[in-house]
């Protein structure tokens, strides 16, 4: 994505008012605007220049019914129309929902919970039938939004209700191989029902046990440290990559490679988005990587990188701005 820049001519009228149409510009978006005019001194033309202004648009009622789709963190998704939701199998009164996506073997779903009176989102899912695993996940991360009460691990794998119904879609674990978190447990603290739904089957892809107890877990635990407080919030996207040569366990596709993209972005009093710096990490699904935390920055790479390997577009609701420069950086945020 580029940013860009406006120029419009405008009518100005004998009263002392200066207008002018703008056309063209995103929905939910902070755009920034400056007012010049050429005035006659009696002898030249002197140009004066108003101060730097911003209004930001609204999101179209398209946009609005995509609900928790429209979050920073959820990467770009193409829907059929179709949604659905219902209750958690967590507790009863906590909801699921999810959409259809364009690929008829896709399907996104976002997990709720409540807290104090308060419905707060978990995480979302994109699962992939034709491969019983999810394709990546998306979740946000904030020390008092998303407290760390150590809840421990309500460990009991089970399959996500917001995918039942669409087949054999979800697999209880592959011979060989552990169930990788894509949300670990670990980031999800703050009542036992929400640390439940990160042991979906939807948020498990199979995993190298020495990878996934090792470097990963490295990764898992530096990434949770990073959790920021105040007006700075993280978003995390984990995914799965599928490159070379198609390995299998009991005819389930393992993946090749593990991915975690990060962004950490400031706000401002007003909620507007003022900063934002990102990075990513890439791994071989297998033994053999150190363990040592230290090794971690040999990983990294930009997180427009893992885009073109992975084929979506992550973090699209992000002000273009801050996220072509953020996307094209890798920026330790540790």
């Amino acid at each position: 994505m580029t940013s860009t820049v406006y120029y419009y001519g405008g009518i100005y009228d004998a009263g002392g008012s200066y207008s002018v149409s703008v056309t063209g510009l995103a929905e939910s978006t902070t755009y920034y605007y400056q007012a010049f005019m050429d005035v006659w001194d009696g002898s030249q033309y002197v140009t004066i220049q108003s101060s730097v202004k911003s209004f930001t648009t609204t999101q179209s009622a398209a946009t609005a019914s995509l609900g928790y789709l429209t979050c920073y963190e959820v990467p770009e998704v193409s829907t059929s129309g179709s949604m659905a939701s219902g209750n958690e199998a967590t507790n009863r009164g906590y909801q699921w929902y999810r959409f259809r996506t364009d690929n008829a073997n896709r399907a996104v779903a976002t997990h709720t919970y409540m807290d104090n009176s308060k419905k707060v989102r978990n995480y979302t899912v994109m699962l992939d039938g034709s491969k019983k695993a999810p394709l990546w996940t998306a979740h946000a991360m904030h020390a008092s939004m998303w407290a760390d009460n150590n809840v421990g691990r309500n460990d009991g794998w089970t399959d996500d209700p917001a995918f039942t119904g669409l087949g054999s879609w979800q697999q209880s674990g592959v011979s060989g191989y552990s169930k990788g978190h894509l949300v670990a447990s670990n980031y999800r603290q703050t009542i036992v029902a929400q640390n439940k739904q990160t042991f979906y089957h939807s948020n498990q892809a199979p995993q190298n046990q020495d990878f996934n107890g090792g470097i990963w877990n490295k990764l898992e635990d530096k990434v949770k440290a990073a959790a920021p407080s105040g007006r700075d919030t993280l978003y995390v996207v984990t995914g799965v990559l599928y490159e070379g040569t198609a390995q299998y366990s009991g005819g389930i596709q393992i993946p090749s490679h593990f991915y975690k993209c990060l962004l950490k972005c400031t706000f401002n009093t007003n909620g507007v988005m003022t900063a934002a710096k990102g990075c990513a990490y890439v791994f071989t699904n297998q033994s053999g990587h150190t363990n040592d935390a230290s090794a971690l920055p040999d990983y990294q790479c930009t997180i427009d990188s893992v885009e073109e390997r992975a084929g979506f577009d992550f973090f699209p609701r992000v002000p273009s701005d801050l996220q072509v420069t953020a996307e094209k950086t890798k920026t330790t945020l540790w």
